[in-house]
């Protein structure tokens, strides 16, 4: 068997996509699409079909059918593409490039930016139906930004800087959204700003209507579901209801019907073969055992996350390679695939590849069933954010990510002289690869800056006893409202702190006080929870991503989490200050002082859904521990 090293290196300088998302089939017909009709008021089928769409829509079709053959050199025509597109895909593409092409942009004094589909460059992959994932992953488009997009995002009136995606959209974390919605736009922009995640909310993410409204489900983002058209047309006339005629259900308030799924172009799957629960190993090894033993890089591409993109981008421009948008990767599938040429037949991953062991030496190992393959080591999140491919900044408040990440080193076992790292972390119910290096085995790679350091790297921040009276009250608070399901009792732990949290009340609620609409939107988050016997049959808890946040030890963890918060943050979480920019001092983790403020979380149990995250702060006034603020963590 010959195993050559070179070839590993032209892995990573080619890029590829997921799937043709925009077409589904692959003609060999070089007819050439038809001009499609002028524009008019009564042309109201906009994205039915190619000929249908607007002309900034079909750019970006054009665009990417381009590209795709480029990369595979196919004769694909737009038109047919699209045409024969599922009909989610065109619903999404359609829906969300609509939004923005009718969305105008200005500046502080008025003077027009253009129109917010102006800041797409191209696109990278459309998300519409899709089994398997949750509502952020679905019904949404993936594109690459123009090079003045976040500025020109920062300068509008239209959009509002959000906080920042803490939950969902991984990859993804500043969140801009289009004022006065909903039906609203978001923009999830990646650390870079080079990619965004875009999609239209059509549901309100206020408490209550956030927790019971399915924001969290896919039918948030779904133009089809609902009355879900009638909000798009009232804030964005034109689209109309095309697809009533497919499936009958235009103004009923139904829901879609399911489709069938299809084969995507590349054929690389949605989500990884391997759950993260089966361990970080058997992803690695399953990576690994597709590529060069089963001879299915498109399954191992399935890996990838869009935060590796880029690396791969560092290793186009060092080899003089141009980064195709949207193909990122299909043309790694093939330069895996031209790998594998240079290759007799493998029985094992251990034919091709071994760990590197001088690498990573300073870090703590990590659980490894494939010690003969790669080495696998936990990395501290300091370390972890600092590698990614675009680095995690500290942010004002000097909080850091407590996110898990684990770093896996390997070489060829001819010409062992280069190595590569994988840098993974969960996204969802998966381990995905976030970073990739290739260096010679003599280089620094992923180290620990202070080399002393030996303890284990994935610990989490050690519980705390919590104040008992705090403790008390958070549980009463919940054994009240979903246990006895007493939303009266229940509202009574609001403080009128937290009234600034409440939105401006619609005509219904104007007669109503802050503390009955409180009681309100808890009765109507209960209609929902199906009846069961313990807390955490109706709901469960949620930890929070940053390690200032002490986890208190209570007998209800699996139902609700409860945090200590530092005295030197709760501040800003209250609705009072949310909106302003956050200008507290880093705060080290020893300085940190703990005792006056508590944070809960929970996830409510709909039967086949979740809620959305709910937050609660709480502190103690004179008639005991109360909530000052609350917050709903949605896509």
């Amino acid at each position: 068997m010959k195993i050559h090293h070179r070839p590993i290196i032209f892995v990573l300088t080619i890029f590829a996509a997921t799937s043709l998302a925009i077409g589904q089939t692959q003609p060999n017909s070089t007819k050439q699409a038809t001009d499609p009709p002028k524009q008019g008021s009564g042309d109201q089928e906009i994205g039915k079909l190619y000929s249908k769409l607007l002309p900034e829509q079909r750019r970006l079709v054009d665009d990417y059918v381009g590209h795709y053959n480029q990369t595979t050199g196919s004769k694909l025509v737009p038109q047919e593409a699209y045409d024969n597109a599922r009909l989610s895909i065109r619903t999404t593409f359609g829906g969300v490039t609509h939004a923005l092409s009718k969305t105008q942009l200005t500046d502080a004094k008025g003077q027009s930016l253009g129109r917010a589909i102006n800041l797409v460059d191209s696109v990278d992959e459309v998300m519409g139906e899709e089994s398997g994932v949750g509502g952020d992953r679905q019904f949404r488009i993936y594109v690459y930004l123009k090079p003045n997009a976040v500025d020109i995002l920062s300068k509008t009136q239209e959009f509002v800087r959000d906080r920042d995606n803490t939950v969902y959209h991984k990859g993804f974390p500043s969140s801009y959204r289009l004022k006065k919605g909903p039906p609203s736009i978001q923009f999830s922009i990646s650390r870079d700003s080079k990619m965004a995640d875009i999609d239209v909310d059509y549901r309100s993410s206020s408490f209550p209507k956030a927790l019971v409204n399915g924001h969290l489900t896919a039918s948030n983002s779904d133009v089809r579901a609902g009355n879900n058209l009638e909000k798009h047309d009232e804030r964005w006339i034109g689209l109309n209801g095309w697809w009533g005629e497919v499936f009958g259900l235009l103004g009923s308030g139904g829901k879609p019907p399911k489709e069938k799924p299809t084969e995507k172009l590349g054929r690389i799957p949605l989500n990884p073969a391997v759950n993260g629960d089966q361990g970080i190993d058997k992803s690695t090894h399953d990576f690994l055992k597709s590529w060069v033993v089963d001879k299915q890089p498109n399954l191992s591409v399935a890996y990838f996350s869009r935060r590796s993109y880029p690396c791969l981008e560092v290793w186009a421009q060092k080899n003089q390679k141009a980064m195709v948008p949207g193909m990122v990767r299909l043309q790694l599938v093939a330069a895996m695939e031209k790998f594998n040429t240079t290759m007799t037949t493998v029985n094992s991953v251990g034919d091709v590849f071994e760990p590197a062991d001088q690498w990573l030496k300073e870090l703590k190992g990590a659980k490894n069933a494939y010690p003969l393959e790669f080495r696998l080591v936990s990395v501290p999140s300091d370390i972890g954010a600092d590698e990614e491919c675009v680095a995690v900044p500290v942010d004002e408040s000097g909080k850091r990510s407590r996110e898990k990440f684990y770093g896996a080193a390997f070489r060829t076992k001819q010409g062992g002289n280069k190595t590569m790292t994988l840098l993974w972390a969960q996204e969802a119910d998966y381990w995905k690869i976030v970073a990739i290096r290739l260096e010679d085995s003599s280089d620094a790679g992923i180290i620990p800056r202070k080399t002393g350091d030996t303890g284990p790297a994935d610990e989490e921040p050690k519980p705390i006893a919590g104040n008992p009276g705090a403790v008390r009250a958070i549980t009463q608070f919940y054994q009240a409202w979903v246990g006895k399901r007493d939303s009266a009792q229940a509202s009574n732990f609001a403080s009128q702190q937290s009234y600034a949290c409440l939105r401006a009340p619609s005509a219904s609620e104007k007669s109503l006080t802050p503390p009955a609409r409180i009681r309100s939107g808890l009765e109507l988050a209960l209609r929902r929870i199906p009846q069961g016997t313990n807390l955490s049959d109706k709901m469960s808890s949620l930890q929070s991503v940053n390690d200032l946040l002490r986890p208190v030890d209570q007998e209800n963890s699996r139902a609700f989490a409860m945090m200590a918060v530092p005295d030197q943050i709760a501040g800003s979480f209250t609705c009072q200050s949310r909106h302003l920019p956050e200008k507290i001092p880093e705060l080290k983790p020893v300085d940190a002082t703990y005792g006056t403020y508590y944070l809960s979380a929970s996830l409510l149990n709909f039967g086949e859904e979740e809620s959305p995250a709910l937050l609660l702060l709480w502190t103690k006034e004179k008639v005991g521990w109360r909530v000052v603020a609350w917050a709903v963590e949605v896509p």
